[in-house]
């Protein structure tokens, strides 16, 4: 019976000293914690400020490679239109056939 009373006793101590150890504690913010999170924030808007811009930057890149893509298209099937002519060159108007020419008949 005393070893029980002995034990709830240091227990029960045990328990308000962890409880006044929790509650001495301040939750309360100091001047230099919010400074820096005053600063935190400011670099935070920084930094997302200049994600948007380079992200609107890569935007616009990527539209004037896509730009530069197609006009490259453009040129590859001209070069190729103008490759398949010249290797039918005599006859470039396959769908014209000049008339041959008058042969002169000998008397």
């Amino acid at each position: 019976m005393l070893k029980s009373r002995l034990f709830s006793g240091v227990g029960i101590g045990a328990l308000i000293i962890t409880a006044t150890l929790f509650t001495s504690c301040s939750n309360k913010i100091t001047e230099e914690q919010l400074l820096q999170l005053k600063e935190l924030r400011k670099q935070d808007r920084s930094l997302t400020e200049m994600i948007d811009k380079k992200k609107a930057e890569k935007s616009k890149l990527e539209g004037e490679l896509n730009a530069r893509k197609g006009e490259l298209n453009k040129c590859n099937d001209e070069n190729d239109y103008m490759k398949k002519k010249l290797a039918s060159w005599p006859d470039i108007w396959p769908d014209w056939k000049p008339a041959p020419p008058p042969t002169e008949e000998v008397k």
